[in-house]
């Protein structure tokens, strides 16, 4: 009986991890670039319910586990707003920012996003909002210091005086695992910046990338998830009914 709760239980725990990150996906449909986070599930290996101390030799099964989250890092959809601070990628490239926080330090933390929301801060810098500063392929911040320029294809900024600036681009496969830092940041656990030669991609001025949360299939997984735990919680509480009854009518044997 103590097996029934331990499935239940664990059935329960599963599916309120999943259904706090499709919460979380919910509550970042509108992020631009935000990645839908994905709940992998995971197994120990067999395992021999100990009964008394001893090794209960019919007792071997398998539990799930919800220990494991991905980053979606498929492709959004764009959002067209003829900014010319507005820049969205398509392929498996990520802009590179700069925390304001680490600024000043030698070998300052760099983060990626899809994020291309961009604006000038206070000194002229293309920057991300309060996040910090877009970077250039020679590892520096940007200060064109005016909304006046064009963006190609590639990458290159030209401001209106002629000045050039090629973004800092870092190429990540969409099978590749990430880490999070936020809700539309990333560190690149790859340790590397190359593009391959016949990747693909292109910068689009006067865009954004939306988040590729698709709500209609959160929303039928969250639904699944919500009848899965029901039915768990509906077995634990069975389970305790028994055990209770049981339990009363030994003594009463006594």
């Amino acid at each position: 009986m103590y097996r029934g709760f331990y499935i239940s239980a664990n059935g329960m725990i599963n599916q309120q991890r999943i259904i706090d990150i499709i919460s979380s996906n919910v509550a970042n449909v509108h992020t631009a670039g935000y990645k839908a986070d994905t709940s992998i599930n995971t197994t120990f290996d067999e395992r021999l319910i100990l009964v008394r101390g001893k090794n209960n030799k019919t007792g071997n099964i398998t539990y799930r586990t919800q220990e494991v989250v991905r980053a979606n890092l498929e492709q959004g959809s764009f959002e067209y707003t003829g900014s010319r601070l507005d820049m969205a990628i398509r392929g498996n490239v990520y802009f590179n920012v700069q925390p304001y926080s680490k600024l000043y330090e030698d070998d300052g933390e760099v983060l990626l996003t899809r994020n291309g929301q961009f604006n000038l801060d206070e000194e002229g810098y293309l920057a991300l909002g309060s996040a910090g500063r877009v970077i250039a392929d020679d590892g520096n911040p940007i200060q064109i210091g005016t909304a006046d320029f064009s963006v190609a294809e590639d990458g290159t900024i030209t401001t209106e005086d002629g000045r050039q600036y090629k973004l800092q681009l870092t190429y990540v496969d969409s099978n590749q695992d990430i880490e999070k830092k936020g809700d539309n940041m990333f560190v690149n656990l790859s340790g590397t910046n190359d593009i391959p030669a016949d990747e693909d991609y292109r910068i689009i001025q006067g865009a954004y990338e939306r988040s590729n949360v698709d709500i209609t299939e959160e929303t039928i997984d969250v639904l699944a998830a919500q009848r899965l735990f029901e039915a768990c919680s509906t077995a634990l509480s069975t389970i305790d009914n028994i055990n209770q009854k049981a339990a009363t009518e030994i003594a009463a044997l006594r």
